[in-house]
């Protein structure tokens, strides 16, 4: 867009064009709970394709940066019931030894989405990019036709022969689902079917609340979603001459990674995985901070592979857990009648947190130079690693139920008491 001779862009629309997209999803997650509570949550998806689409041509289209806001604040809005109902229904469909892998699915396809816009970007101008980018919605809207609704969602409903139907799709014709359905009613019947926001401060919802805004925060300061939104200008600014490839690298330094902790979630487990990601990207950020040190402020030029190492390693570390699993755990954590709710309450966060960083990084940057940021970034991911040890509990391999259950439990004594309960039978 900076170098369209008809569209003039300052710093603070650079800014608003990154961040907006947020400020809209701010605004839906207001709403996204209760929709895909009454309507449901694959049907919530299918609903705002349309409106997607709607954003993307108005970008397209746009004569100037105000339309191209317009149109990314659609796209900020429908992505909140995006965020919230994808994530709920990918972790309530699959059987327990494989919620983490298909719960990762989301964060899979929200890569090559990335990466298919670093390509067209790479390769068409930028309008023509956000065709390209309106050709997964049309696929996404067609192919959900074809699954069926959420078990959970039906069962939160009353409608019992629904959801086995439902499970019945999901499992296979030959699988026996009667105790796996009475455990969901169970806990449905326990927990009742009523929806209040009060329900979060609750202590059987409490902590696990805790936890995802700290997820959330970790997601945020961890300096990865900057790294991915910037990556061009970062990568000028550090002296790669061929930029545009190296953003095309970016993307793909993404998906292998993505799929790396796809692959690993249900092995190594969630909790390794996030501290792993968080002293890789930490380590990463630190260093590049140091490259900016010396290159702007005493005049030092390292080779132009450092800060492109540097860069490319910190976003394999972000793909690694700090991405994704922040909306794992927290589709995971909560109750049936809760978990949309909570994760409406959580992308509210999310998503002002992301509002307020992508906003203050260009201005933070001019201020007090590309070094400082990155050292900021890395401490406090290096510092949130170190949290996550102490307050995040594994959940792999457990069912909803048994999560639930942890929760809802008798606070333990003690920290290992506590992870022994969610990883042991």
């Amino acid at each position: 867009m900076k170098e369209d001779p008809d569209i003039v862009l300052t710093t603070a629309d650079i800014a608003w064009i990154a961040s907006i997209i947020s400020v809209g999803c701010v605004l839906g997650s207001i709403l996204a709970g209760r929709v895909m509570d009454l309507i449901g949550r694959r049907t919530t998806v299918i609903v705002l394709a349309p409106f997607l689409l709607t954003g993307w041509l108005i970008i397209a289209l746009a004569p100037n940066a105000p339309v191209i806001l317009l149109g990314r604040m659609i796209c900020g809005t429908a992505t909140a019931f995006l965020y919230c109902a994808s994530p709920v229904y990918c972790s309530e469909v699959p059987e327990a030894r494989l919620r983490g892998s298909l719960g990762l699915m989301p964060s899979l396809f929200l890569t090559f989405g990335v990466v298919l816009s670093y390509m067209a970007g790479a390769f068409f101008s930028w309008r023509i990019s956000c065709y390209i980018c309106c050709i997964p919605i049309i696929l996404m809207f067609i192919v959900l036709w074809l699954v069926p609704e959420s078990p959970y969602w039906y069962l939160l409903k009353g409608k019992t022969r629904e959801c086995k139907e439902s499970l019945r799709w999901l499992r296979g014709p030959r699988y026996d689902f009667s105790a796996e359905l009475e455990e969901m009613e169970a806990k449905i019947t326990s927990v009742g079917r009523k929806v209040e926001y009060r329900e979060l401060w609750r202590p059987r919802t409490r902590r696990p609340f805790l936890i995802s805004l700290f997820m959330a925060t970790l997601q945020q300061v961890s300096g990865g979603n900057i790294l991915i939104v910037f990556t061009g200008l970062i990568f000028i600014s550090a002296g790669i001459e061929n930029h545009r490839m190296a953003v095309v690298s970016t993307g793909v330094v993404q998906i292998v990674f993505t799929i790396v902790c796809l692959m690993a979630v249900d092995r190594v487990g969630r909790r390794p995985l996030i501290i792993a990601s968080t002293c890789i990207i930490g380590l990463s950020n630190t260093l590049l901070g140091f490259y900016y040190l010396m290159s702007n402020v005493y005049g030092i030029q390292w080779p132009s592979w450092v800060p492109l190492t540097t860069i490319l390693t910190a976003i394999a570390g972000f793909c690694l857990g700090c991405r994704a699993m922040p909306w794992l755990l927290s589709s995971e954590l909560f109750n049936t009648t809760i978990r949309s709710t909570a994760n409406s309450a959580n992308i509210f966060y999310n998503r002002t947190l992301n509002v307020i960083i992508l906003q203050v990084y260009p201005f933070y940057e001019e201020a007090f130079g590309a070094h400082a940021v990155f050292f900021t970034f890395g401490s406090l991911s290096l510092f949130c690693s170190f949290i996550t040890y102490f307050i995040v509990p594994e959940t792999k391999g457990k069912t909803l139920e048994e999560i639930q259950e942890y929760f809802e439990s008798p606070r333990p004594g003690s920290r290992n008491q506590g992870y022994e309960r969610v990883e042991g039978n």
